[in-house]
């Protein structure tokens, strides 16, 4: 029997990282299968993320996957689809979906549609971005109705690089307890409470911290890719609970929220 009987994804990856592809592999459900790819950022500059390097490089690489039979489109990677903005990020993924028929989950839409399906307010931002990229993730919170306050993007080693705060080479030695330590003491520095946190980018070693986070705040963690991996079964209707990265992913009856029917239409 085929291995990809209850679905098969097409990844398209932002960076080279196997901390991303492992993320996806290690979580397969049985039945599914996962092909991927990247586009192959290397750098925080903005340039880096430019249209013909991102959004057309993107077009191509669907095509592609969608010719080896993937049933949906995954494309992590928020920075291109911040600098754009949300109206952008959801004309294009409507003429991808027309273009190649197959539904398209984007890079930061999805991170926000996770924070009101599961009821939340007023979300922490965890991140090793800048103001730029900070500022324009509160713009998809809010327009989702969910408040933001932003944490201080992560400086690892006390340079940036471009949009970046942490140099994205620099963000493969971030382990899951320097992000754990990140987030909880820039929880403890806001001056009002939250409902929830949330942790962008698959670029530091967010995944094992996410669970310990979310027991000892008492509020739920959403990660980037966790939203992105939470929309893409939901979208498959396949109701796998995933353990370990959060209640995003556990909870199998979020795949079935009235978020996930918007999201479609």
């Amino acid at each position: 029997m085929s291995q990809k009987w209850r679905g098969h994804i097409g990844l398209i990856s932002p960076t080279y990282r196997g901390k991303v592809f492992a993320f996806w592999y290690q979580t397969l459900p049985r039945g599914v299968e996962c092909s991927t790819t990247t586009i192959g950022f290397a750098t925080g500059d903005k340039q880096t993320f430019g249209p013909d390097k991102s959004f057309r490089r993107a077009e191509e690489i669907a095509s592609e996957l969608c010719a080896v039979g993937c049933e949906i489109l995954t494309i992590p990677g928020s920075p291109p689809f911040i600098l754009q903005g949300p109206e952008h990020e959801h004309s294009w993924r409507l003429q991808l979906e027309n273009k190649q028929g197959v539904p398209v989950v984007t890079g930061m839409a999805p991170h926000a549609v996770a924070a009101r399906a599961m009821g939340i307010k007023r979300i922490a931002l965890a991140t090793y971005f800048g103001d730029e990229l900070n500022n324009g993730i509160t713009r998809y919170f809010s327009g989702q109705g969910v408040e933001s306050e932003i944490i201080p993007g992560l400086s690892f080693t006390g340079q940036g690089e471009g949009l970046y705060t942490t140099p994205m080479r620099a963000l493969d030695w971030v382990s899951d307890e320097d992000v754990y330590r990140h987030c909880k003491r820039g929880i403890r520095n806001l001056k009002g409470k939250v409902d929830g946190l949330y942790i962008n980018g698959g670029g530091w070693d967010a995944a094992p911290a996410i669970e310990p986070l979310e027991q000892d705040l008492g509020i739920p963690v959403i990660w980037a890719l966790a939203a992105e991996m939470w929309l893409t079964y939901s979208l498959l209707e396949i109701g796998d609970p995933i353990l370990g990265y959060g209640a995003i992913l556990s909870d199998a009856k979020l795949r079935r929220s009235e978020e996930v029917a918007r999201w479609e239409t």
